[in-house]
């Protein structure tokens, strides 16, 4: 497998374009299809940086998957019993999947206002609330929940020093997508950061992850005409309980 990365990254540096870039990178797998027996996938980000800059410098990965709407209730006391509130908070532009890693625990040294605009480390995550809360304890109260949901879910992968450096010039990452990731666009971001907390370079790549086949037409009429797409889910669970029924009266 190395002999193929190494090969790779020869290809990729050979281009003179790139050839004086302090930071390259690039996605082997840009376009992941979602079929019936998908039960997961991988994105491996690989890359080569200047090697007279390797030390002191970190290098940053962040994957940022298509934004989604979300909706969050509160459990309230009614009674003695817990019950979900029926008011939600409606969470917009939350990334539907997020990873990071890095080469270098500490990169405290950037500045916050760079961390934040670039969302790297989801205390960073940039999401709006359509209610209109302004207090920042309650964004964070909501985003802790978020955090909470996507870790069980293997929707939030944070790996510090889980970049793999090679003879201080080339490097490599591997993220797991786990089979209920959502469709969409992946943005992939690496950063170079000197030891000064400065940004040296950055690149940006994409993931495309689809579905193919029947599943791919069904998803799109159930958005397109989430209506009878529904009734049709109806009446199909009915005829389908109405004959099972049938068959099992017969035996």
């Amino acid at each position: 497998m190395k002999i193929f990365f190494y090969f790779f990254i020869f290809l990729f540096l050979m281009n003179g374009a790139n050839a004086r870039e302090p930071l390259l990178s690039k996605v082997l797998n840009k376009n992941i299809n979602i079929t019936a027996s998908f039960d997961g996938a991988k994105i491996t980000v690989y890359g080569a940086i200047d090697p007279k800059l390797y030390n002191g410098s970190v290098i940053i990965i962040t994957i940022l998957g298509p934004p989604s709407k979300l909706k969050v209730s509160k459990k309230k006391k009614y009674f003695g019993v817990w019950l979900v509130s029926a008011k939600n908070t409606k969470l917009l532009n939350a990334p539907g999947y997020y990873a990071m890693a890095s080469n270098n625990n500490n990169f405290s040294l950037a500045d916050s206002a760079f961390l934040k605009e670039n969302q790297i480390g989801w205390e960073n995550i940039q999401i709006n609330i359509a209610n209109g809360i302004s207090l920042k304890e309650d964004k964070e109260g909501y985003k802790d929940i978020i955090k909470l949901f996507y870790k069980k879910r293997n929707l939030l992968v944070i790996e510090k020093s889980g970049i793999n450096i090679f003879e201080d010039t080339l490097f490599r990452a591997d993220f797991e997508l786990p089979g209920i990731t959502p469709i969409g666009e992946y943005k992939v971001n690496t950063f170079l950061i000197n030891k000064e907390g400065i940004l040296v370079s950055s690149w940006q790549n994409s993931v495309q992850v689809t579905k193919g086949g029947v599943g791919a037409y069904l998803y799109d009429y159930s958005k397109k005409h989430s209506f009878l797409y529904g009734v049709f889910a109806a009446l199909g669970a009915i005829l389908l309980g109405v004959t099972a029924s049938e068959i099992f009266r017969r035996i």
